[in-house]
């Protein structure tokens, strides 16, 4: 095996801070939006199958790379499931607005340091922060629960993000 194969100091901790450096993990809250196609979803327009105000239609969550200044996902290779009570949803990455559903998008890119911005490319570094709207093809009613599983490529442990709805749905609503 070359030389340069580990570059970083050895041991357990720091080999699996490496490893880790290609897992998601959420930041902050989960938002959640009722099925209602007029209006803007947290900031980009979304476009549901069946809108109903009375219902989950898409969520919002942001996420950074788990731990460590090491590693990148290429989020544009990021496979997005949906699943509420049945078989899991596929959903698709895109990049045109509006956010038609099923699918999923960046909404914004951030860095976590002050003066510094996120670069244009869709690769989830180190300091960086990507806002994802999710949307599936049939709206979540209330008391539902669903998860959505944010997979990188490769051996990277999934992200799943599961919530329930509230009994009364509101046009935004922290879901935790």
């Amino acid at each position: 095996m070359p030389d340069w194969v580990h570059t970083f100091p050895g041991g357990l901790v720091a080999e699996s801070m490496y490893i880790s450096g290609d897992a998601l993990r959420p930041v902050g809250s989960v938002f959640g939006f009722s099925a209602v196609s007029s209006g803007n979803a947290g900031g980009i327009m979304v476009l549901y199958p069946r809108p109903d105000p009375g219902k989950l239609g898409s969520m919002q969550v942001t996420v950074a790379l788990f731990i460590g200044d090491t590693g990148a996902i290429d989020m544009d290779r990021l496979t997005a499931a949906w699943s509420s009570g049945g078989p899991a949803e596929l959903l698709h990455k895109s990049d045109r607005v509006p956010l038609v559903c099923p699918n999923w998008t960046i909404v914004k890119k951030y860095h976590m340091l002050p003066g510094h911005t996120a670069d244009a490319d869709n690769l989830l570094e180190p300091g960086e922060q990507f806002l994802i709207q999710a949307c599936p093809s049939q709206a979540v009613a209330p008391y539902q629960s669903f998860t959505l599983t944010l997979h990188p490529e490769g051996t990277a442990v999934p992200l799943p993000l599961t919530r329930t709805v509230p009994a009364k749905v509101q046009p935004v609503m922290d879901l935790g």
